[in-house]
């Protein structure tokens, strides 16, 4: 009997372990410069997958929001980055819709109408490309 009530303890420690490891890196997430959220959904799938973006030098890197990984999802270079289309959602406007390809590949994300300013401006940033000599 004993047994039994070091296993469920052990149990609810674990879970409250999980938890709060969960919290803290959606925290750190969260708290990075340029972190914006974003929702995301590859071509061929029905829902947009929750998540926390951030503007790197060369690229965005998404995480997606339940899951204890500290690596990102998708890296999206900012070399192959092109948006197709934009388009406001619901009645208000202030999410808006992206499509995009990123390497060939198609994708849709969902963002604030402010991330949607940056992201844009992040693209435009890119310093011109240079032909490689060798």
């Amino acid at each position: 009997m004993a047994t039994a009530g070091w296993c469920v303890l052990g149990l609810i420690a674990l879970v409250l372990l999980l938890a709060v490891a969960f919290l803290v890196r959606l925290r750190i997430l969260a708290s990075r410069v340029g972190s914006f959220e974003c929702a995301l959904r590859p071509a061929g799938t029905e829902r947009l997958m929750s998540g926390v973006a951030a503007f790197g030098d060369e690229a965005i890197a998404w995480h997606r929001l339940v899951s204890l990984s500290p690596w990102p999802r998708y890296r999206l270079p900012r070399e192959v980055f092109e948006i197709t289309d934009s388009r406001p959602r619901g009645a208000d406007g202030r999410i808006i819709d992206v499509s995009c390809t990123v390497g060939g590949q198609r994708l849709e994300l969902a963002m604030l109408e402010d991330s949607h300013s940056a992201l844009v401006a992040w693209l435009e940033a890119a310093a011109p490309s240079q032909p490689r000599l060798f």
